[in-house]
């Protein structure tokens, strides 16, 4: 701040004793106790709030309550008042006992004040960093002041190396908050002052910010991040060209007013002739959410069809996206050197670079499934906060293995920020979050079905006994190579024995590893579990005696976690139903394999049991158990043949139809009591749907009138899938049907379905040509995380 008076003209200090010239000043600080606005005491109006932004509805409400206690007088009630003398040097600007106001800047070596005196705004630099941009600024509205234009500039009053002196073009004019026509054209005008067509080669602002870029050393910016600009750059082509234009480098709505239909724009420090067509555009677009509305990206690109395409870019969708990508790849460059710079980070980072990382995801599909960009992205999101990921692989987080999940030890107090954060992110189709009172489960489901599950554990328990001191392992924690702060090795080995022991199983050969650790450790505990590495079939009883000797265990601790452990479960027995999937086709549509690689995705991915059931509940044997015993019957069923039955009676049939349509409607309720109340996943290879179009398979010849009417009273599964393919492929699996069977069977249950799905709101039913596994699969699975 003394600094700042000094290049006005003043020498100030805190000092007034005996001081001849002294004035009182109030202020507002910045959250660390430095002075952000200072003002004389005596001043009627609150001219600091030339400085502020009245952008949104938050600070709309601030700027009215300020008004209004300045018109009741309350000033020196309500802010901070400090005495100082001062002594005027040559050089003054104004008059200390006059109306002023100043902002001391933001900190850093970009860092200026900005005085508001006389109907004037005076920019004050204070580092050489500061200089060389308003020297910058005095160059570029020399420029803009001799060229004819609809929108309005400062015109610039005085200028020396450390002050710029400025109109005010403020008065009478708002803020707009969104882009509008007045905007697009104003960049458009913008742009045309100055254009060229330059190869990326010779594009000076580019190899700088490259050169630079590469030359960062600062661990607080986000290791994927930096990994996924670098990847963009190496892809590329220096022969190309690229359009540049004139563009203001800050566009947004803090340094805009609206005024009879017009744009006044100031703040021209980083306006350029080198920055990529559209820069402007972007930025205010991107700047504006994220600052003033706090949109995530996921938000910004649902509500702006904008980014899409644009006017200045003639509606081409691919030419607008181009034109993002550069103006990603400038901007974030540009800002991470600054940032690299910045002793201390302001919240508005935090927010900018997660933005801005998501943003770099669209143009990195080609390389990376959306799975991947999210796990590099949540481990970016709380790169510098403190965790501890345990049992996490030694290499980039996003070639975690499909089928694995992500354990992370964190504060509690992180836990919400991390789950509205994946639940923000645009690549997330939506989360599901299972509470307990010590750690959260969430399922990541992605927008091209593929999913992520990551447990958030601020307490490492087993039911109601602690295990493990959660704020020791984090603290304990080493930011591996990757950038991961993953739980130190011996933790890693006491955990590892723990869960799985305690559980009653193996410890998996990929952990025994671990064993090193502590293979040198004298502490009891170590030396209880250096046993369980040798051998995992060990009493458990050892381990849980130890464990219950532990403080947080004992008295009210165990108490405490008893009813803690008791409320998670009661709770999340209401949460943990298990649903019901059917597949129907003919023989040879592939649902064998399709079921196997669905059970197996449940069961790791969603964490789920599987129970598979072969096309009915089976409560009741098949008929041919009475005749033939349960060995012989199964044997028979297995070696035939499907519909090679030869019932024919009406009667036969209804007696058949009515044995098995009892087994579904009584059987239905024992697996929903057995399997779906206990969280289970049941799947049906066929079900009741045969009866309706392919009676013949169980040897039952009926109108399908009747078996229709039956699954009116039946519980209906979720999910229904019939898998269909050419009669010509199936023909090629299995030639146990003609093709002209299979073709009326498909087209039977094509319109079962069709006629289902239109009626049905709660279950499911698609048809789907499983001429692709992966393809299958993936529809399947998309569509069970999306239902």
């Amino acid at each position: 701040m003394e600094t700042i008076f000094n290049l006005i003209g003043y020498s100030i200090s805190t000092e007034t004793k005996n001081a001849s010239n002294v004035v009182n000043l109030l202020s507002i600080n910045n959250p660390d106790g430095s002075p952000r606005w200072i003002w004389n005491a005596k001043c009627s109006k609150p001219l600091f709030l030339k400085f502020y932004n009245v952008g949104s509805n938050r600070a709309f409400a601030f700027s009215l309550l300020i008004k209004i206690v300045f018109i009741f007088k309350l000033q020196k009630l309500v802010f901070k008042k400090r005495s100082y003398s001062f002594s005027k040097l040559e050089n003054s600007i104004i008059d200390l006992n006059e109306n002023w106001a100043l902002f001391t800047g933001t900190v850093g070596p970009n860092n200026k004040g900005i005085l508001y005196a006389n109907n004037c705004f005076y920019k004050i630099a204070t580092t050489p960093n500061a200089r060389n941009l308003i020297k910058k600024e005095f160059e570029i509205l020399q420029k803009l002041n001799n060229v004819s234009s609809s929108f309005e500039v400062p015109v610039v009053i005085n200028y020396n190396e450390n002050i710029l002196q400025l109109s005010d073009i403020s008065t009478n004019g708002k803020r707009i908050k969104n882009l509008s026509h007045e905007h697009i054209n104003t960049i458009s005008e913008l742009n045309n002052i100055e254009t060229n067509f330059v190869k990326i080669s010779n594009w000076q602002l580019f190899q700088n910010l490259k050169n630079d870029f590469i030359n960062i050393d600062d661990q607080r910016i986000p290791k994927n991040m930096i990994r996924k600009i670098n990847g963009l750059l190496n892809e590329i082509s220096e022969n190309k060209f690229i359009e540049l234009t004139f563009s203001h480098g800050d566009f947004t709505q803090w340094n805009l007013f609206e005024k009879n239909n017009k744009l006044a724009i100031y703040d021209f420090e980083l306006a350029s002739c080198d920055k990529p067509k559209g820069f402007d555009f972007f930025h205010f677009m991107i700047q504006n959410s994220v600052l003033v509305n706090h949109k995530s990206w996921k938000k910004i690109i649902e509500d702006s069809t904008k980014l899409g395409k644009s006017e200045l870019f003639n509606d081409n969708v691919a030419t607008t996206y181009s034109y993002l990508k550069w103006y990603l790849l400038i901007n974030c460059m540009h800002y991470l050197k600054v940032y690299s710079e910045q002793k201390e980070w302001h919240l508005q980072i935090d927010w900018l670079l997660k933005t801005w990382n998501e943003a770099l995801n669209t143009f990195l599909t080609h390389s990376y499934s959306p799975r991947q960009l999210i796990i590099m992205d949540l481990f970016d999101s709380i790169q510098n906060q403190e965790y501890a990921a345990l049992k996490f692989q030694n290499g980039f987080p996003e070639r975690l293995n499909q089928n694995s999940d992500i354990d992370l030890v964190i504060d509690k107090k992180n836990n919400l920020s991390i789950v509205q954060y994946l639940k923000n992110h645009a690549l997330v189709s939506k989360i599901t979050i299972v509470e307990r009172s010590f750690m959260n489960t969430i399922q990541v489901f992605t927008i091209d079905g593929e999913m992520l599950s990551l447990d958030l554990i601020w307490k490492l328990k087993r039911r109601n006994l602690e295990l493990l001191d959660a704020k020791k392992v984090i603290s304990r924690n080493i930011i591996s190579s990757f950038g991961v702060k993953n739980a130190s090795n011996i933790d890693t080995a006491r955990y590892v024995v723990l869960f799985y022991i305690l559980n009653n199983a193996k410890i998996p050969t990929k952990y025994l590893v671990y064993e090193q650790a502590i293979q040198n450790s004298k502490k009891p505990f170590d030396l209880i579990i250096k046993e369980y590495f040798v051998d995992s079939s060990k009493n458990r009883q050892v381990l849980l005696n130890f464990i219950e000797k532990n403080k947080q265990n004992k008295g009210t601790n165990y108490l405490k976690n008893t009813i803690n452990y008791l409320v998670d479960t009661v709770k999340n027995l209401k949460k943990n139903n298990g649903f019901t999937i059917t597949f129907s086709g003919v023989d040879g549509a592939g649902k064998s394999t399709v079921i196997e690689n669905i059970a197996y995705k449940i069961e790791k991915q969603l964490r789920k049991p599987v129970i598979i059931l072969r096309h009915r509940p089976s409560v009741l044997p098949i008929l041919s158990v009475w005749t033939k015993g349960k060995e012989k019957a199964h044997q028979d069923t297995i070696s035939s043949l499907p519909r090679q039955g030869k019932n024919a009676s009406l009667i036969s049939s209804m007696l058949r139809f009515s044995y098995y349509y009892f087994d579904y409607l009584f059987g239905q309720f024992v697996i929903y009591f057995k399997y779906i109340s206990r969280g289970y996943v049941v799947i049906y290879d066929r079900y009741y749907f045969d009866f309706i179009n392919d009676s013949k398979r169980s040897n039952i010849v009926l109108p399908k009138s009747i078996s229709k009417l039956g699954y009116h009273f039946l519980l209906k599964p979720k999910f229904n899938f019939f898998l269909f393919a050419d009669a010509n492929v199936i023909l090629n699996r299995k030639k146990e049907l003609t093709k002209e069977t299979i073709e009326e069977l498909t087209n039977n249950y094509s319109l079962l379905f069709n006629s289902l799905r239109m009626k049905s709101k709660a279950s499911i039913y698609e048809s789907i040509n499983n001429e692709e596994l992966d393809v299958t699969l993936n529809h399947i699975v998309k569509t069970i995380i999306q239902a």
